[in-house]
């Protein structure tokens, strides 16, 4: 019998304390993920009051009598879904480096051979007080919560299971355990395809907009911290492919990862100063800003001479400015 009054009245006083938590490591995640060159989309949620009854009594009577409310180890948690099946290798990484881990569990390691199941890694954490974003929160370093990490399939997976409920112990005729079986075929031949054919992409070295552009993607994310407009970055593309040479594009190709390692503080600097002000230059958003600054360096006039044709000459200026390029 559990004293569900007790429990109440702990959880009212521990839930802002977690729900604080989420905030101060979601923000900490969104930010040094991005130095990935990746966007997951990360949320977090603290546990319904009626969730922590249901599963404790449930541990309970699974023969787990001495499970309470402080064997909870997912009062909080924190989701990370990712586009790729390589990306949750690079966040596995970062975790294991930047949290204190106290269980791992990766439900594929669990799955036999011949067998389909949901998949996802769930990390049980606790914040390093010695990690420097962490340093002023040590109230909250022996609050363990879990993080799970998923790719979008696996996510979408485990929202329809919900609907389903596929578990194995529900009594269902083996045409229906069939079409789930299937089912999850599907999704987990998706990650493995998806995987594939944007390796493939990358790899084509006569596609440079697509080349160019899978470059820059993940730059974007670094420094400004947010998705982008890919129409939109296409067609600007395709515009500046426009004002230059086989050489020039060529250069660009070649040397613009370089040459954005080599700028790096001054674009931090610049991401950094103007992120209020994103709605002023929309440049900013869009990875091309990188092409448009590589080539005021090194083939300004390919860019001046044409610019005004296709786009404001005050973007120009703007983009310009900030760089520090002089203005003629």
């Amino acid at each position: 019998m559990i004293d569900i009054q007790s429990i109440c009245n702990k959880w009212t006083k521990e839930e802002p304390n977690y729900k604080e938590l989420g905030r101060i490591v979601v923000d900490f995640l969104k930010d040094k993920l991005t130095k990935f060159e990746m966007l997951p989309e990360i949320t977090c949620r603290t546990k319904e009051l009626f969730s922590i009854i249901k599963k404790i009594k449930k541990k309970q009577k699974d023969k787990e009598k001495t499970y309470s409310f402080e064997s909870l180890t997912d009062k909080l948690g924190v989701r990370i879904i990712c586009p790729f099946l390589s990306d949750l290798d690079i966040v596995d990484t970062f975790i294991t480096e930047n949290f204190q881990v106290h269980k791992i569990e990766k439900k594929k390691d669990k799955i036999d051979f011949d067998k389909l199941d949901y998949q996802s890694n769930h990390y049980d954490v606790s914040i390093k007080y010695s990690i420097s974003e962490f340093a002023a929160f040590s109230q909250f370093q022996n609050m363990i919560f879990e993080i799970q990490v998923r790719t979008l399939n696996q996510h979408t997976w485990a929202n329809s299971a919900h609907i389903l409920f596929y578990k194995q112990d529900i009594d269902m005729p083996d045409d229906v355990k069939r079409k789930i079986y299937r089912l999850l075929s599907i999704y987990e031949i998706a990650d493995e395809e998806f995987a594939l054919v944007n390796k493939y992409l990358q790899e084509q070295p006569d596609n440079f907009l697509y080349t160019i552009l899978r470059k820059l993607e993940g730059k974007i994310y670094k420094y400004a911290k947010i998705d982008f407009d890919r129409e939109l970055s296409v067609e600007n593309i395709r515009t500046l492919c426009s004002f230059l040479t086989t050489n020039e594009q060529n250069s660009i190709n070649q040397n613009i990862e370089k040459f954005i390692l080599e700028n790096n503080d001054k674009i931090e600097h610049i991401f950094n100063e103007y992120k209020s002000r994103f709605y002023e230059i929309p440049f900013l958003t869009q990875p091309e800003v990188f092409i448009i600054w590589f080539g005021l360096e090194n083939f300004e006039f390919s860019i001046k001479d044409n610019w005004s044709i296709y786009f404001d000459e005050f973007e120009l200026e703007q983009i310009q400015s900030i760089w520090g390029c002089q203005i003629n």
